[in-house]
């Protein structure tokens, strides 16, 4: 027998635990090997030590609650044997396991969220545009048409005079269409009488997004009335 196994034996050949035919051989070796030996008093004076000591009473206290440990070791055990015992264990470990993992991040969290609550409060007024430079926005529509505004004195014919027009971004006629079947636009006269009137006749340009742009109308003088169709 070597040494490794002697002085891993040592203690339950203190015991007098060990077989007959061990005890044999860890005596022999003993006997011939002076650090074994020198190892085994040290250890037969500690033990010898130990039974020295005065023994102690454990407080009324302390034998309670190792009473109620064992107890309810002892009921966790009988139901670790049944399915509902297992599953409710399995459960019980996985919520202890949950709770020791976001213990440690649930302050960091919280401190993180406060931060950023407080930091946003802090920052939004300098974020903010000072009240004289706050524009009231005014929404306004998509597109318009053009439209007919006024014009000067025309002297207007029996028949009715419609014209299609086409008007510049400023307002002004920049051109003009007749429908067929007017007799109006074979007389010189009406007609010249028709483009001068058209020439001073204001309109509002059509838009887009609130930018001037050309567009076209239709007009229809009438001897009572003028007709505007975009």
């Amino acid at each position: 027998m070597n040494c490794h196994r002697v002085q891993r034996s040592l203690s339950a050949y203190a015991d007098d635990v060990v077989s007959a035919r061990e005890r044999v051989d860890i005596s022999g070796h003993l006997a011939g090997c002076r650090d074994c030996a020198a190892l085994a008093q040290r250890l037969q004076l500690m033990r010898s030590a130990l039974r020295a000591l005065p023994v102690r009473t454990p407080p009324n206290h302390l034998t309670t609650r190792l009473t109620v440990l064992a107890s309810r070791e002892r009921i966790r055990r009988l139901r670790r044997g049944t399915f509902a015992g297992l599953v409710g264990e399995l459960v019980g470990t996985a919520r202890l396991w949950l709770e020791n993992i976001m213990r440690p991040l649930a302050l960091p969290f919280a401190g993180g969220l406060v931060s950023a609550v407080v930091l946003f409060a802090v920052m939004t007024p300098v974020f903010a545009p000072p009240e004289n430079m706050r524009v009231d926005d005014v929404p306004t529509i998509l597109s318009t048409e053009a439209a007919f505004v006024s014009m000067g004195p025309f002297t207007l014919s029996d028949e009715d005079i419609v014209v299609d027009l086409t008007v510049n971004e400023q307002g002004r006629m920049v051109d003009y269409s007749t429908p067929k079947g007017q007799r109006w636009v074979k007389d010189p006269e009406i007609r010249k009488s028709v483009e001068n009137a058209l020439f001073f006749t204001l309109f509002s340009p059509a838009t887009n997004f609130g930018q001037p742009l050309s567009g076209k109308l239709r007009l229809t003088f009438r001897r009572t009335q003028i007709d505007v169709r975009g």
